[in-house]
């Protein structure tokens, strides 16, 4: 069986290296990434960025030369220009000498993950215009914040990676203004939870302007001097020593046309990681599937899920019973002193989707009460009638993102909140009251 891998980072590898255990010889695979790094941690850029990950090659798992000499071939800088797949065929450039060439499959694997959205103005390179795609893109960034002559950072898009950049950009104590163009940052969770990064974003001298585009610019040559960030008739110029680009992601899609894709570009896929058409499957930041919550489908880029989807096409091309996975939704940030987590679905999607629901939202002690003074707060989305959990959301210090964790494992098991709040929890002060926050959340909701 010969098999196809576009792209060589999460969800690729795990299928090429689960691939070649489960069938060894049997399978003739061949990697081809567009790039020049494979096997990397992109979520940990931000905090190499900031120092706290001392060398780059430390994200790296595994290079490309490591994974040829253990029977996977990888070739990286090698562009997949379009698919055939009728007569199952790829058509390949050699970025390095400019050769172009076709190979053909049995099975294609398609994951070629997401790139940063460039939107005018920033749709063009300037010298002083960072986004971050790699490992390389993330070591130009820590040079360029260590030079004492740049002062002034405007960071566009607070989603996850904007909101860990800019507490990277604070480490060297620059001056950072984070712009997003929604009413508040980190829009995927509820606005308890967001008004409490934004306090914690303010407490450490970040100016955060919400509801506001970035317009246009002014540059000299090649390097940007300002920009002009927009909010109705409200019109501020901002001054930039750097820019860097979070504004979003965008599948990298484009190579292929047969396949069935939603409006941002993302493949379609089924619980299998099966697209529209026969043979062929997709995978992590490239694809899109169906939330075990709702149904409705849900874009979730994360390496945790791209691991997971690409192991599932490995055992399935091998013949082997694939692992149950359901896609919830589980994200998690540290910022600054606090940290905030969200699983399964926020009440702005079950208002979105109009589902007949409730909410409960508390604070409590992240420990005992004598043991110490951090608190954490939980929201709660539930079914109105079942009472069965559809989501959490817990923001604030201590013990927070395991108690997410604990509500990530209950919506997976179907618990209502009744069952949930009579949880039998490991308790001992250092870690939860006698009655965990979480049970106290559950056992609050009317």
């Amino acid at each position: 069986m010969k098999v196809i891998i576009i792209g060589g980072v999460a969800a690729g590898m795990s299928t090429a290296t689960k691939l070649k255990r489960n069938l060894g010889d049997q399978v003739d695979l061949v990697v081809y990434e567009k790039g020049e790094e494979v096997s990397f941690g992109a979520c940990g850029i931000p905090f190499y960025i900031s120092d706290k990950i001392k060398k780059g090659e430390d994200l790296i798992a595994r290079t490309a030369e490591q994974f040829v000499a253990s029977g996977i071939p990888v070739k990286i800088n090698h562009e997949v220009l379009s698919v055939d797949e009728k007569a199952k065929v790829v058509t390949v450039k050699d970025l390095t000498t400019g050769e172009t060439f076709t190979d053909s499959y049995d099975k294609l694997v398609i994951g070629s993950g997401a790139g940063v959205n460039r939107f005018v103005p920033f749709d063009k390179p300037y010298s002083n215009l960072y986004e971050i795609r790699n490992v390389a893109d993330g070591t130009h960034v820590k040079e360029q914040l260590q030079k004492e002559d740049v002062k002034d950072i405007v960071v566009v898009g607070a989603g996850f990676i904007g909101l860990e950049l800019v507490e990277a950009c604070r480490k060297y104590n620059k001056n950072v203004v984070l712009v997003e163009l929604a009413d508040r940052v980190l829009s995927t969770m509820d606005e308890e939870i967001t008004v409490a990064l934004t306090e914690e974003l303010e407490r450490n001298q970040v100016q955060v302007l919400t509801g506001y585009k970035a317009e246009s610019l002014s540059a000299k040559d090649d390097v940007i001097e300002s920009v002009v960030v927009t909010n109705g008739t409200d019109h501020l110029t901002l001054t930039a020593d750097m820019i860097i680009n979070c504004a979003g992601i965008r599948p990298h899609t484009a190579f292929i046309e047969c396949v069935e894709k939603a409006a941002n570009g993302a493949i379609v896929v089924n619980e299998d990681m099966e697209t529209s058409v026969a043979d062929i499957y997709a995978a992590g930041d490239c694809s899109i599937m169906k939330s075990a919550i709702t149904g409705a489908f849900l874009y979730a880029p994360l390496g945790t899920n791209a691991n997971k989807q690409g192991r599932i096409i490995a055992d399935l091309l091998g013949g082997k019973e694939r692992k149950p996975f359901k896609l919830i939704g589980s994200s998690a940030i540290k910022l600054f002193d606090i940290d905030a987590a969200k699983v399964g679905i926020s009440e702005v999607e079950a208002k979105r989707l109009g589902l007949n629901y409730k909410t409960n939202f508390i604070t409590g002690n992240s420990y005992a009460s004598y043991y110490g003074t951090e608190k954490v707060s939980i929201k709660l989305v539930y079914d109105a009638e079942t009472r069965k959990i559809l989501g959490a959301q817990t923001v604030g210090s201590g013990v927070v993102v395991p108690r997410a964790n604990y509500y990530a494992i209950a919506i997976y098991s179907g618990l209502t909140v009744d069952e949930f709040g009579f949880m039998d929890l490991c308790y001992s002060p250092p870690f939860s009251g006698v009655w965990d926050v979480a049970l106290i959340a559950s056992n609050t909701a009317k």
